[in-house]
């Protein structure tokens, strides 16, 4: 009678084990480290198509317009400063404000390609480091929203962004990143047109 008794217990076991490893498994499956480390396969594996469904392009676009437009908000803009200087940079920002999104909607095809083009010449030494930064990200989830802080590998400084759980497929996408991070590096390999071999 022992036997069967045991053997009971074990079987239960194991399948109290199996649905809780299945359910920890799921809540992986939907976790922004899962889509950060989908982005990095699909950068190893060259599968743009497959990345570019864990970015929403034009919501980072959007959001670098408007953390670098928030960045002239310098003393000059306040009273006592000169008035010309306060009036030209009021109508930059509200320029850059109203003409960039539509830049975007224009483009948006040939901003892609750019993008594509930037991330296809990535070296194997830097989708490691982008692997190893993923694997030790502090991810802070909040309800359908996430703050991801990573660490340049080089320079040991945060590189934050943020994710959104998309509401039509439940995926977790990059929809802004935190413009002073990554400002040295927009300047360096966008603006500068520096190539991403030359930081090896």
């Amino acid at each position: 009678m022992r036997k069967p008794f045991i053997f009971i217990v074990i079987v239960a076991v194991l399948a109290a084990g199996a649905i809780t490893g299945g359910i920890l498994y799921q809540k992986y499956l939907d976790s922004p480290r899962y889509a950060l480390q989908q982005m990095v396969l699909a950068l190893k594996n060259k599968d743009m198509e497959k990345l570019f469904k864990y970015l929403d392009i034009k919501a980072i676009f959007n959001n670098i317009i408007e953390s670098s437009t928030a960045e002239m908000n310098e003393p000059q803009d306040k009273p006592g400063g000169d008035e010309w200087t306060r009036f030209s940079r009021q109508l930059g920002r509200k320029f850059a404000r109203r003409i960039f999104p539509k830049i975007f909607d224009n483009f948006e095809k040939q901003i892609q390609h750019a993008i594509e083009t930037f991330l296809k010449d990535l070296t194997n030494t830097q989708i490691l480091a982008m692997t190893a930064a993923v694997a030790t990200a502090k991810i802070e989830v909040q309800g359908e929203e996430a703050q991801v802080t990573g660490y340049d590998p080089k320079t040991k400084k945060p590189l934050r962004f943020q994710m959104r759980r998309s509401p039509e497929s439940g995926v977790w996408r990059v929809v802004g990143v935190n413009y002073n991070d990554f400002k040295p590096l927009l300047k360096k390999e966008i603006f500068g047109h520096s190539s991403p071999k030359d930081n090896v």
